[in-house]
Order: structure tokens, then C-alpha cells, then sequence
């Protein structure tokens, strides 16, 4: 009997290849995500150690004080920006996940029938050796 060969072995391979991809963005974009949180968190932490620097010094002037104010202004400014950026990768993230579970559903299903197929073929190859085997009995039985 013939070797077994699943005849979308190339398609498998092409399909794990997709996933692969498709969980290397997830990947990338996972990444991003966590340095926006870290940007926004650094970001945060100088807003609230700011105005209490410029307390503990003496002496400050109403120009440096209001150069405090509008530079606090623009870090919420930039703060909303990274809000706003979360909420779109959130949503890239979202997408993505789901990409990479069609991605690992149709990679499951090749798999499946490969497996299937290769039980059938080994249930052929046993039922094949059972015959000759039986066939191989029966001519040295009737040689005796």
C-alpha cells in the first residue's frame, strides 16, 4: 500500500502560516498598547508631581506659574490623545483577536480532517496486512 499523503498538506501549512501572521499583529499591537499605557501613566505621574515641586520652591513668579498652568494644560491635552489612541487599539485589539481565532479555527479544521483521513488510511493498512497475513496463511496451509 501507498504512504500516506493528505493531499492539503500544502494548505495546512499555508493556513498555520496565516495564523502565525495573524497572531504576530495581535502581538504587535498588544505591544503598542502597553506603551501607550506606559506613556500615559508617566504622563500622569508629572501631572501630579508638578504643582508640588513648584510649591516647595519659594520665589516663584506669576510667568513661571503660568507657564506651569499651560504646560499642565497641553500634558491633559496630550493625555486625551493617548485616551482617545487606547480606545481605537482597544478596538484594533478587538478585531485582531478575532482574526487570529478564525485564523486558528480554519488551521483546526484541516487539522481535523487530516487526522481523520490518516485514520482511515491506517484502518486500510491494517485491514490490507489482515489479508495478506490471511492470504499467506492460506497458501502455506495448502502447501502442507
Amino acid at each position: 500500500m501507498k504512504r500516506f499523503r493528505f493531499r492539503l498538506e500544502s494548505v495546512l501549512r499555508w493556513r498555520q502560516t496565516l495564523e502565525g501572521i495573524e497572531q504576530e499583529k495581535l502581538r504587535n499591537l498588544n505591544a503598542r498598547l502597553h506603551d501607550l499605557e506606559r506613556a500615559r501613566a508617566e504622563i500622569e505621574q508629572l501631572r501630579r508631581r508638578l504643582p508640588g515641586e513648584v510649591a516647595r520652591r519659594s520665589g516663584v513668579s506669576g510667568a513661571e506659574l503660568a507657564a506651569l498652568d499651560a504646560y499642565l494644560r497641553r500634558l491633559g491635552a496630550i493625555e486625551e490623545e493617548l485616551r482617545q489612541q487606547r480606545v481605537q487599539l482597544h478596538k484594533q485589539v478587538e478585531a485582531q483577536q478575532q482574526a487570529v481565532l478564525e485564523a486558528r479555527r480554519k488551521v483546526r479544521l484541516l487539522e481535523r480532517l487530516k487526522a481523520r483521513r490518516l485514520a482511515d488510511w491506517q484502518a486500510e493498512l491494517a485491514r490490507e496486512t489482515e489479508r495478506v497475513a490471511a492470504d499467506n496463511y492460506l497458501a502455506r496451509w495448502r502447501r502442507q
